[in-house]
């Protein structure tokens, strides 16, 4: 996992963001480029781990996104 994806996961740690609730944030929310940003979450959203949902800047983590959450919160510790 990149360090891009490790803040954006982080960032739905943060917010205890459980599986399928919504959370709105763009890139300088996860002190990201926008272009990393894109990157990253574009990457998260093909391995099955985050959703991009109906409203703009809205995401939500499937169960397997949850649960690595979790993961990578505790490593950053």
């Amino acid at each position: 996992m990149t360090a891009s994806e490790c803040s954006i996961m982080v960032f739905f740690h943060r917010y205890e963001i459980g599986p399928h609730q919504m959370l709105f944030f763009n890139p300088g929310d996860c002190k990201l480029a926008e272009s990393r940003f894109r990157e990253a979450m574009q990457s998260l959203m093909i391995r099955g781990l985050v959703i991009k949902e109906r409203p703009k800047h809205a995401y939500s983590l499937t169960r397997p996104g949850y649960d690595l959450s979790l993961s990578v919160q505790g490593n950053e510790a």
